[in-house]
């Protein structure tokens, strides 16, 4: 057995069972293309060929991508392709199988490339369709959260920007091997349900960049190298807002808003 690799996240899971639950809830058929991030031992592989779906895997453990590929030979409906999936769009490593279309990310992730690889996913929105993905629970928590909730900040708006977050359920330590210290979760991310213009998105999250990185402050404080204090307490005031609210009082709404109300070149300066 090839014991799992701590400098990649490997937590695998434990029984079938698990993998056969996290594969119905994405509601998949012989229809779908799935783009799966760290197959590792396989198990959500397999349970995604029982439903008839291809996949399409990235595994950058070259042992584990030798093993599995291995097993998988000679099975049309599966590409199995080495290396991090984060080097290039997700559309790069579809056409690098020889594939079109677009596609549903159904992975097991890391834990330590889980964050960049959901944004990257919901932002390459015309080639993911939709994400059903294991992340550690507080990072289910940032991406589901609501202003006021645990776990709100940037991420939560970032995620709601583009997606619909939810978490499906819940894992114990004991469905992976080896065994992490934290509960995990299964999170889904679906498309919006209306657009956003793409610069006024760019705007609203460049305003809550600011604001969470100054999340001690006062909202109006913490934009202050946009534009002057009571510039911003003026438009929280037209909002209805009171003039001390803190960046996690506001919803991407109040942010689409903020950013309506303020084109300025200053507004731009979004940090990731």
């Amino acid at each position: 057995m090839i014991p799992a690799r701590r400098r990649w996240g490997q937590h695998f899971l434990a029984a079938p069972e698990t993998a056969e639950r996290i594969v119905g809830a994405a509601g998949l058929d012989a229809s779908d293309t799935v783009f799966e991030v760290g197959p590792g031992e396989g198990a959500l592989t397999r349970a995604i060929r029982a439903r008839g779906a291809r996949v399409l895997a990235v595994e950058i453990d070259p042992r584990r991508a030798e093993l599995l590929s291995r097993e998988l030979a000679g099975d049309a409906r599966v590409a199995l392709l080495r290396g991090d999936v984060l080097e290039r769009p997700f559309a790069a490593w579809l056409a690098e199988a020889g594939w079109s279309g677009r596609a549903v990310l159904l992975s097991n992730l890391p834990y330590n490339v889980a964050t960049p690889v959901l944004c990257r996913a919901i932002e390459e929105g015309e080639t993911i369709a939709r994400s059903v993905a294991t992340v550690q629970r507080e990072v289910a928590l940032r991406f589901a959260a609501r202003p006021g909730s645990e776990g709100y900040g940037y991420l939560s708006i970032r995620a709601a920007a583009f997606a619909r977050a939810r978490i499906l359920f819940d894992l114990p330590p004991s469905a992976f091997r080896p065994r992490p210290r934290v509960l995990s979760s299964v999170l889904e991310l679906a498309p919006a349900g209306r657009p956003i213009d793409p610069a006024l998105r760019a705007r609203a999250l460049a305003l809550a960049s600011l604001g969470f990185r100054s999340r001690r402050k006062t909202l109006a404080n913490a934009l202050v190298s946009a534009a002057p204090r009571a510039v911003w307490e003026g438009h929280l005031a037209a909002l209805g807002k009171p003039l001390r609210a803190r960046a996690e009082e506001l919803g991407l709404e109040d942010y689409l808003e903020l950013a309506r109300r303020f084109p300025g070149p200053g507004a731009a300066a979004e940090s990731a």
